[in-house]
């Protein structure tokens, strides 16, 4: 600021030419007039205020200080002075960092209860603790970090219940009880088409039988995970709609879409040795479930999708790029166990010991077409799964009469430029109807990998904004 003729100080502003106010640096308040604008309560960051006095020009400095501006009504720049001032007003609060009192589940809870969209919740680790069913509540999007060395001693512990728009996130946890299988130690629900939910950097040390189970067909990814349990463990499970909700089977899927479970980056760990394969699952599909299974490691353990006798069976399954590891003498005869729905199973690896092992398509109700069977789509319309690019030691087989090779799965070298679909409305299929019944194909894709929320904190920034401060 620099005194001009007339002994009015002058401010040069960057990028704003001359703003001239009164002799006096008096702070005061007030609102827009007609011929003063007051700006309540705005510092002058770093602001360089400058007189010249006398015939030297000698340059002194003067205390920064709010200045009572006076500009011509409706000037360009009390226009920019009021929209900046608007969106200031309009910025979103930032997310706030809250950490709970103590472990304790009273504690915990009190604190994901004062949370709001987009805060993270932090126990002060390390420590140990017993929980009974800690919620994250439909309303908040949240991040719940244990740090890692937060320790977690009790099944059926944690619940989380997704939000329409604000994805929730469980990170930092060790949990070391065998779960339930429909509870497992991590619960979750939601809708179809409500936020992603996020369990990442998470150790399972006891997946036997159950550690997370998932409900409601709740779009959800589950990566970087450590899961290590016993023969016959079923490490999550997919419960998608229900026992006795056949929804999953009636509404539109899109191959390679988001609104899927999406487990990705795992490691899955049979323990025993010694001939205990026992049908150990990295995980179950159910109930018209929908789910992708992606670059996990897999050790003496399996990926089932269910279609027991007289249940409703998985819909829809997308695997890729894993490695099943066979070792310590353990004799699985199974990488997977596909007993319902369609889908794409691709480029997946074996490493490790010899293993009579297969990809295995099967059926445990009787007729063609049995209901909820491999090849199956939308309202049971024909559907046929897609197999292509697996290693060579990974062989493909049905052991039921009514699953058909090149009719219910088709095997192929690589991926075929055009795969046949059912599984939208407008595919028009035909319930319970046979091979050539479906005339839409299409050229599949899979969804993007890692999956977009692995580089996203739960609540997106917001873009289009800027500031410049000199």
């Amino acid at each position: 600021m620099a005194w001009a003729s007339g002994g009015r100080p002058r401010m040069n502003v960057r990028g704003a030419g001359s703003i001239w106010g009164q002799r006096s640096l008096q702070a005061t308040t007030g609102t827009v007039g007609n011929r003063d604008l007051h700006l309540r309560a705005m510092p002058l960051l770093r602001a360089q205020i400058e007189r010249y006095s006398g015939l030297s020009r000698q340059k002194e400095a003067l205390a920064v200080a709010p200045v009572r501006w006076e500009l011509p009504k409706w000037s360009s720049m009390r226009v920019l002075i009021i929209i900046g001032f608007a969106l200031f007003c309009c910025l979103p609060s930032r997310a706030s960092t809250i950490t709970a009192a103590t472990c304790s589940q009273t504690d915990v809870q009190a604190a994901i209860n004062s949370a709001s969209n987009g805060d993270t919740v932090k126990t002060p680790g390390p420590c140990t603790a017993s929980w009974s069913n800690v919620t994250i509540t439909g309303s908040v999007g949240i991040t719940l970090d244990g740090g890692g060395n937060t320790t977690i001693t009790s099944a059926a512990a944690l619940t989380i219940r997704s939000t329409a728009t604000t994805s929730t996130r469980v990170t930092g946890f060790i949990f070391t009880n065998g779960g339930n299988s429909n509870n497992g130690d991590v619960t979750t629900s939601g809708s179809k088409t409500g936020a992603t939910f996020r369990i990442d950097h998470n150790t399972f040390t006891n997946a036997n039988p159950t550690v997370i189970a998932c409900w409601n067909n709740a779009p959800g990814l589950i990566d970087h995970n450590t899961f290590t349990g016993g023969g016959a463990s079923e490490m999550i499970h997919n419960m998608a709609m229900g026992a006795t909700d056949a929804s999953g089977w009636g509404d539109d899927i899109m191959p390679g879409g988001p609104n899927m479970l999406f487990v990705e980056d795992n490691t899955f760990t049979n323990s025993v040795s010694n001939g205990g394969f026992l049908g150990t699952s990295a995980i179950q599909s159910y109930n018209g479930a929908r789910t992708v299974f992606r670059h996990n490691t897999l050790t003496n353990a399996q990926i089932d999708q269910h279609g027991t006798a007289g249940m409703i069976g998985a819909r829809w399954w997308e695997i890729y790029e894993n490695t099943f590891v066979v070792a310590n003498g353990v004799a699985q005869d199974k990488y997977m166990d596909i007993r319902a729905g369609g889908g794409v199973v691709f480029n997946n690896h074996k490493t490790g010991q010899a293993s009579p092992a297969a990809i295995i398509f099967r059926e445990e109700d009787t007729g063609y077409p049995a209901l909820y069977q491999v090849g199956r789509g939308i309202n049971q319309d024909y559907s046929p799964a897609f197999v292509w690019g697996n290693d060579s030691i990974m062989p493909v087989a049905s052991n039921s009469s009514n699953v058909t090779q090149g009719v219910d799965f088709i095997v192929s070298v690589s991926q075929p430029p055009l795969l046949v679909r059912c599984e939208l409305t407008v595919d028009s299929g035909v319930a319970g109807g046979l091979v050539g019944t479906c005339a839409t194909s299409f050229s599949y894709t899979p969804f993007t990998y890692p999956h977009p929320l692995q580089g996203a904190s739960s609540v997106a920034a917001p873009t289009g904004l800027a500031a410049v401060v000199h």
